[in-house]
C-alpha cells in the first residue's frame, strides 16, 4: 500500500496565534432523507456528484433514500513541517482527497440485509485494511476483531473520512433508527483536521477524550496532530461510542496507523480505555483532561440533572457535560447556541466553567462546513441549513474571541481554514445576552451603537395604525423595509404612532445597520422579530429626499424569489442608495461594510 503523506501543520505565520493552528484537506458529504430499506441496484452519475438510490419505507415521500457524494475537486493539502514520531513510515493514506467512486465501490461490496451479516462483512474488511497496512499486527487484529481478514481489501486507499461515510451509509441502508434519531452530522476530513490542529495550543500532557468516536475520524486527526502520535494513541486517548462495532473499528484504525512496529500491546491499551456507553449517562466518565467532540444535533427529551434541560437538545447536554468535566475542549456544534434565548443557560455555563476561548462561526452558503446533509434528516432540501461553530477552550485562554459568520465559496475552502483566525475579534454581549459576532472593521460601529439612546422597539406600537412598514422575515444578503405591502408569505408588519417615528425606522432598516445587526446578534435562517426590535436607534434627523428615493425604489427595485412554489416579493435597494442612507443614519460613525456583504471573505 502506498505511504500516506504525513499530517499537516500550520504555516509559520500562524504558529504564534493563541487560538489557531490549522490543517486542511477535503471532506465528504453524505445524507439520507427517509427511513431506508436495502440498497437498490440504481446508481445515477451526475457531472459533479454520484447519487445512490436506496429503497425506502412507504413512509418516505418518494420511497427513496438519497446519499449524495460530492465529486468536486478540492485544493491540494498543505504539507507538514514536522512529521509525527512513531508508527510505520508506510501508512495507509487516511488523509487526502475524498473519492466518491471508492466509497460507492465499498458500499456495494459490503452491503448486507441484516445487522449480523453487515457486522461480519465490515469487521472482516477492517481487518483486511489494517492487516495490509500492518502485517506485523495481523494476528493481533484478527484476535481483537474476532474475524479473519476478507479476501479483498475493500477499504484500500480510503481516507478515514471515507471509511466513516461507508460505515454510516451501510447502517442507513439497514434503517438503523438509533443512528438516525441522533441527528449526527459527519465531520469532513478538512473540518476534522482544522479542529484537531487547535489541540496544539493545549498543554502537551493530559488525556484526551472523544465521546462520539464513531469509526474514529476526529480521534485520528487528533492523533495525527500530535508530536508523538504513537505514544498519544497508546497512553493519552480515550474513546466512547454507543456502537461497539464502530468503536472496534476506530481502535484498529488508530493502532494500524500510529502504533510502533510490532507493538502488540497497543490494541489492549487503547481498548482498555475505550467505553461502549452513553456519554450522558449518570455513570462516571473515564479520567480525562480534554475533549474533542462532534455531538449529535437532535431534539431530546428533557434530561433532569442538566442545567440546559430546557433546551431539549442533545448537543447542549453534551456541551454542558464536556465543559463541566474537562479542563478544555474542542467542539463543533450548531452556531445557534451563540444567540438563541433557549441556550442562554449554556452560554452562562461556558462563562462559568471556562476562562475563555475562540469561537469560529461558519455560514452555510455558498459553501458549508459539513458539505452535505445529516444522517436521519427528513428534510428533502439539498441545502444544509446548519450554521456550525467550532469552539476551542484551552486552559490558558484569558478571554473570549469570536469570528463573524464566515462566508466562503467552495474554491476558497482551504484558504478559509488557513485564515479563519484572522477574523477573530473580542467577544461582545448583545442586549439579550447573545454572544455578538462582530465583523472586523465594524468594532467602532458596535461601540457607537452601544451608546444609542433608543432601540427600534421604542418606536413601535400595537397596531393596526396607518403608519406601518413591512419587512421580509427571511433575509438574503440584505434586509429592507417597505412602505407598501409585500406580496410574500413570511414578513413582519411594524406599526408606529406617527409619521416621524415610521420614517426614522424606515431609514434605519433600509441602512446597512439592519443586516449588520442581524448577522452580529443572530444570523440564523430567519430574521426574528426580537432581533429587529432590539436594533439600536441612533439619534438622527429624517431626510425627506432620501425617503422619497426609497419610496421610488419600491417600484423599480422589486425582486422575486421562488420558495415552495410561490414567488415572494422583496425590495433590494441599490448600493449607492443604501450608502446614502448610511450617511444619514450614522454620519461618519460607521466603518466599512465590505465584509458584511461579501459572499466570499477569502477570495483572491
Amino acid at each position: 500500500m502506498a505511504a500516506s503523506s504525513p499530517p499537516m501543520t500550520a504555516p509559520a505565520a500562524l504558529e504564534d496565534h493563541p487560538c489557531c493552528e490549522v490543517s486542511t484537506g477535503p471532506g465528504p458529504v453524505m445524507s439520507d432523507t427517509a427511513k431506508p430499506g436495502r440498497l437498490a441496484e440504481s446508481v445515477r452519475r451526475k457531472a459533479d456528484s454520484l447519487e445512490l438510490m436506496i429503497d425506502a419505507s412507504a413512509s418516505a415521500p418518494d420511497g427513496k433514500l438519497r446519499i449524495v457524494l460530492d465529486l468536486k475537486p478540492s485544493l491540494p493539502q498543505a504539507s507538514l513541517k514536522d512529521p509525527p514520531v512513531g508508527g510505520r513510515s508506510s501508512r495507509p493514506p487516511l488523509a487526502g482527497q475524498f473519492s466518491a467512486r471508492r466509497v460507492h465501490r465499498a458500499i456495494e461490496a459490503l452491503q448486507a440485509d441484516t445487522r449480523r451479516r453487515l457486522e461480519s462483512n465490515w469487521l472482516a474488511a477492517v481487518c483486511a485494511f489494517a492487516s495490509e497496512a500492518r502485517p506485523d499486527l495481523e494476528k493481533a487484529f484478527e484476535i481483537f476483531l474476532g474475524r479473519t481478514r476478507s479476501s479483498s481489501n475493500y477499504l484500500r486507499g480510503m481516507t478515514v473520512g471515507e471509511i466513516g461515510v461507508v460505515y454510516e451509509a451501510l447502517l442507513a441502508s439497514l434503517g438503523r433508527s438509533e443512528r438516525k434519531a441522533s441527528g449526527q452530522y459527519f465531520t469532513p476530513d478538512d473540518a476534522a483536521a482544522f479542529m484537531a490542529a487547535q489541540s496544539r495550543t493545549f498543554p502537551d500532557e493530559g488525556v484526551w477524550l472523544d465521546p462520539c468516536t464513531g469509526v474514529g475520524n476526529l480521534a485520528w486527526h487528533l492523533a495525527a496532530a500530535q508530536a508523538d502520535p504513537a505514544s498519544f494513541v497508546k497512553h493519552r486517548l480515550t474513546l466512547i461510542d454507543l456502537d461497539r462495532t464502530a468503536l472496534l473499528t476506530a481502535v484498529v484504525i488508530l493502532v494500524s496507523t500510529f502504533a510502533e512496529e510490532n507493538d502488540h500491546t497497543a490494541l489492549k491499551a487503547v481498548w482498555g480505555r475505550s467505553r461502549v456507553r452513553d456519554f450522558l449517562s449518570d455513570e462516571a466518565l473515564p479520567p480525562h483532561d480534554f475533549v474533542i467532540v462532534n455531538p449529535p444535533y437532535a431534539r431530546s427529551p428533557r434530561r433532569t440533572g442538566f442545567r440546559t434541560a430546557a433546551a431539549n437538545e442533545l448537543f447542549a447536554y453534551f456541551t454542558e457535560r464536556v465543559a463541566s468535566t474537562s479542563r478544555g475542549f474542542i467542539a463543533v456544534t450548531p452556531a445557534a447556541y451563540l444567540n438563541a434565548p433557549r441556550y442562554q443557560v449554556l452560554r452562562d455555563h461556558l462563562d462559568e466553567t471556562q476562562t475563555g476561548g475562540c469561537v469560529f462561526v461558519f455560514d452555510n452558503v455558498p459553501d458549508t462546513l459539513f458539505r452535505g446533509y445529516k444522517y436521519g434528516s427528513t428534510n428533502t432540501s439539498k441545502t444544509n441549513f446548519v450554521r456550525a461553530a467550532i469552539t476551542v477552550c484551552t486552559p490558558q485562554s484569558g478571554e473570549w474571541q469570536i469570528t463573524p459568520i464566515l462566508r466562503w465559496a467552495a474554491g476558497s475552502r482551504s484558504r478559509m481554514f488557513l485564515e479563519a483566525h484572522k477574523h477573530l475579534v473580542k467577544r461582545r454581549i448583545g442586549p439579550d445576552g447573545q454572544w455578538a459576532k462582530v465583523m472586523r472593521g465594524t468594532e467602532q460601529l458596535w461601540q457607537y451603537l452601544e451608546g444609542a439612546p433608543h432601540s427600534l422597539s421604542d418606536l413601535l406600537v400595537k397596531g393596526p395604525t396607518e403608519y406601518r412598514l413591512e419587512v421580509a422575515s427571511t433575509p438574503r444578503y440584505y434586509i429592507s423595509a417597505s412602505l407598501r405591502p409585500l406580496d410574500r408569505t413570511s414578513k413582519h408588519i411594524l406599526f408606529f404612532a406617527d409619521a416621524e417615528s415610521r420614517d426614522r425606522a424606515y431609514l434605519l432598516i433600509n441602512s446597512s445597520v439592519s443586516y449588520w445587526w442581524w448577522r452580529v446578534i443572530d444570523g440564523g435562517v430567519t430574521l426574528p422579530l426580537r432581533a429587529l426590535r432590539s436594533m439600536p436607534m441612533p439619534d438622527f434627523a429624517p431626510d425627506d429626499s432620501l425617503i422619497a428615493r426609497l419610496r421610488h425604489s419600491e417600484t423599480t427595485d422589486v425582486v422575486l424569489k421562488l420558495n415552495a412554489g410561490r414567488h415572494n416579493e422583496n425590495v433590494k435597494r441599490s448600493p449607492a442608495l443604501v450608502e446614502a442612507v448610511n450617511r444619514c443614519v450614522l454620519g461618519g460613525a460607521h466603518g466599512s461594510f465590505r465584509e458584511v456583504y461579501a459572499p466570499d471573505l477569502f477570495a483572491g
